[in-house]
């Protein structure tokens, strides 16, 4: 199968294009499926968020999320979202969360189908966490939180550190990867030598981060399906999760925070509510209970095949 892509950027490392890098690799690996970029002689298109050009051949849009902050101008930013959207002969949401956001805004799509992100297995194994032991101390209890938290308050930094200090052993340490300016470093985290700051971790650097973790916070508010959390649950991390968004769909062993839920309306997202992390509103998650969720990038890969050969 040959597939001409819209929008990927193979060299970036954001989360959309850093796990449809490793889809398409996975989809190489196991169908023979190639990047073309000529157009006119694809199979089909593949559309991650928007397009960047008029199709020819039959597409596939894989939605990262839409627009709704009632701070920036969300009708113009979702405009080329929505167009590629009623283009598409099908689209795949990454959960239910985001299927139903989509359908508020945009109406129901014909064709449309719930696949959650997926780790890779083998490159989590492979990630080698000695690192981390040298620099925290092989028997020291580690939690971690990653995101690019610079301007995007929605993450909620300040949450993961309260809830951090609140419930984590007081011999613990966490370590926050990722971009962090200067200005919201000095407001959000306390001087406290139990917090470190890591700064930008390459991919393999992350996963090792996430091996040596035993807890990954993740309080974002409406947060879609993020790839930081399916690794670091891959790598081995009880999650800590907000109940809204897709986040808490995914989660096979942690806690969610349960916070009211949203009626798909626009909302100033870089105000987000303050939590309550009391015990009582915390509910908790076992790996039993939810097996059906455990996912991986070759059973993810697989789907996404089926999806395309169906529209050829």
């Amino acid at each position: 199968m040959k597939v001409y892509t819209h929008n990927f950027n193979s060299n970036s490392n954001s989360g959309p294009n850093k796990f449809t890098r490793q889809l398409f690799n996975c989809l190489k690996h196991e169908y023979g499926t190639q990047i073309i970029n000529n157009q006119e002689m694809a199979d089909v298109e593949f559309c991650l968020i928007q397009q960047d050009r008029h199709k020819v051949k039959p597409m596939l849009m894989r939605l990262d999320g839409i627009w709704f902050n009632s701070d920036q101008n969300y009708e113009q930013q979702n405009a080329p979202i929505k167009f590629s959207y009623d283009n598409a002969d099908a689209v795949i949401f990454q959960s239910e969360f985001n299927k139903k956001l989509t359908h508020h805004w945009f109406g129901s799509h014909v064709n449309g189908h719930i696949i959650h992100n997926a780790a890779n297995i083998s490159m989590t194994r492979n990630a080698n966490s000695q690192f981390f032991d040298r620099r925290f101390g092989k028997n020291t209890e580690l939690w971690s939180c990653a995101s690019s938290w610079s301007g995007r308050p929605h993450k909620r930094l300040n949450e993961n550190i309260r809830y951090f200090l609140e419930y984590a052993p007081k011999d613990s340490h966490l370590a926050i990867a990722g971009s962090i300016g200067m200005d919201d470093a000095k407001r959000l985290i306390p001087n406290n030598k139990r917090i470190h700051l890591m700064g930008e971790l390459d991919y393999i650097s992350l996963l090792a981060l996430y091996k040596k973790s035993t807890t990954f916070i993740h309080l974002a508010y409406l947060d879609h399906c993020p790839n930081v959390v399916v690794d670091a649950q891959a790598a081995g991390c009880k999650i800590i999760c907000s109940s809204t968004g897709g986040t808490s769909e995914i989660v096979t062993n942690g806690k969610i925070i349960n916070e009211k839920k949203w009626n798909y309306e626009p909302i100033k997202l870089y105000r987000p509510p303050p939590m309550n992390i009391k015990e009582d509103n915390i509910t908790e998650v076992y790996s039993h209970q939810c097996e059906d969720k455990k996912n991986t990038i070759e059973k993810c890969a697989e789907k996404y095949y089926k999806i395309m050969k169906s529209i050829i």
